[in-house]
């Protein structure tokens, strides 16, 4: 199989080698481009690795994939409530790209963000309104972060809710304030 192919011409029956193929040699630029293009991927992920955020993308940490949930302890999701026009208390809400825009990791990247300013939040609202103009309108909106509590590796049922951050300020209550534990009658499940 390995070496030159060979063919028979049927009037002597000899073998003689088949003619080999073209190679096609880069040139020295063309060599140097490629080089220069591989020290400069590997500078990105490297300087990434070590000194760049999730902002990097995707030349960034990939910590996702480097770290663990202890199998005992909270595992966290963050979520979006909100208020409707003409109803009372907060009902959740999808977070999508249909419905916002916007999916939960895009929120969940920009935490320390609206958590500075909440009215950043109102920018899901307008969205809703232009994505979703035949639902009910959104008059406010909260992020939250429920915690499900593990103990090895399974959840014990409990979770624990706590506001990051609500838009308009108005529409903060007492609950905002302070974990909460929810009950089924919250909606929890």
């Amino acid at each position: 199989m390995n070496g030159p192919r060979t063919t028979l011409p049927p009037e002597t029956g000899t073998e003689t080698a088949a003619p080999a193929p073209a190679v096609l040699r880069l040139g020295r630029p063309a060599k140097g481009l490629l080089v220069t293009s591989l020290l400069v991927v590997t500078a990105l992920f490297l300087g990434g690795t070590f000194l760049g955020t999730d902002a990097w993308w995707p030349f960034g940490p990939w910590r996702m994939y480097a770290t663990s949930t202890a199998p005992s302890g909270p595992v966290g999701s963050t979520k979006i409530e909100v208020l409707e026009a003409g109803t009372e208390g907060w009902q959740p809400a999808p977070l999508v790209p249909d419905t916002v825009g916007l999916n939960r990791a895009e929120i969940e990247g920009r935490m320390p963000k609206i958590q500075s300013d909440p009215a950043i939040l109102g920018t899901l609202i307008s969205s809703h309104a232009r994505l979703r103009p035949h639902d009910p309108a959104w008059t406010a909106v909260r992020v939250v972060r429920s915690d499900v509590l593990l103990r090895n590796g399974s959840p014990t049922g409990e979770t624990k809710d706590t506001t990051l951050a609500v838009w308009p300020d108005s529409a903060r209550t007492a609950e905002d304030n302070a974990p909460r534990i929810p009950t089924p009658a919250d909606g929890a499940k």
